[in-house]
């Protein structure tokens, strides 16, 4: 799971390991310029798919299963329309993300990067989407990321690996406040923000003091 290799753990709810805690991985501005940079041997699919879906990642946090289940009929007039596939049978969140001219031309380069004809923003060669419908899982995507990655390494400056959910915590990491990254990321409970995906370290200014003959004065 640290490596991105897989989606979920196979023993959650059955086994805790002790001593592992949230990763802490912040990937900065110069590796997402790098992996942006790294020229596609394909007109289509692949690299440009790739290099189109850090693009929406990082302006909107969207989740791995809902940026891979997009279609062109969630891409509506006032922004892009999803309800968080871990919420549909609870809360039944559902996101607006409001179009700027990035999301705008991120998403135009998605539409262009698609190998075939398909109504989903990202599908395969067969015009498909990436998703197993009966295991909500992306075999063929994850071969594409890792493929990807190895470019990275090989290519780029950049020297450690990352994975997509990474760069979902980047994009809440980057947002102005906490409230914005959790509306971002579509979650009820804001401590999983802050505790999750909020990498960035804290700043704090220094406490202003006046010393005058031994005595401190606030």
């Amino acid at each position: 799971m640290e490596w991105g290799y897989i989606d979920h753990h196979p023993f959650k709810g059955q086994i805790r390991f002790k001593g592992t805690g949230s990763r802490t991985r912040y990937v900065e501005d110069w590796e997402v310029i790098e992996c942006l940079s790294l020229t596609p041997y394909r007109k289509k699919g692949s690299v440009l798919a790739i290099q189109s879906y850090i693009r929406i990642k990082l302006l909107t946090g969207m989740s791995q299963y809902d940026l891979l289940m997009l279609r062109d009929k969630d891409l509506r007039a006032d922004g892009i329309h999803i309800q968080r596939n871990k919420t549909k049978d609870s809360s039944g969140k559902r996101t607006i993300y409001e179009w700027s001219d990035q999301l705008t031309r991120a998403v135009t380069n998605a539409k262009e990067a698609r190998p075939t004809a398909s109504d989903f923003l990202f599908c395969n060669r067969l015009g498909k989407s990436y998703i197993n419908p009966e295991t909500d899982e992306a075999p063929g995507w994850k071969t594409m990321w890792q493929n990807f990655m190895k470019r990275v390494m090989a290519e780029t400056e950049v020297e450690e690996h990352f994975t997509q959910h990474d760069l979902r915590a980047k994009c809440a990491s980057d947002a102005a406040t906490l409230e914005h990254a959790r509306a971002l990321l579509s979650h009820a409970d804001i401590r999983t923000t802050e505790r999750v995906y909020r990498r960035k370290p804290e700043r704090v200014k220094p406490l202003e003091t006046e010393i005058y003959e031994g005595k401190v004065y606030l």
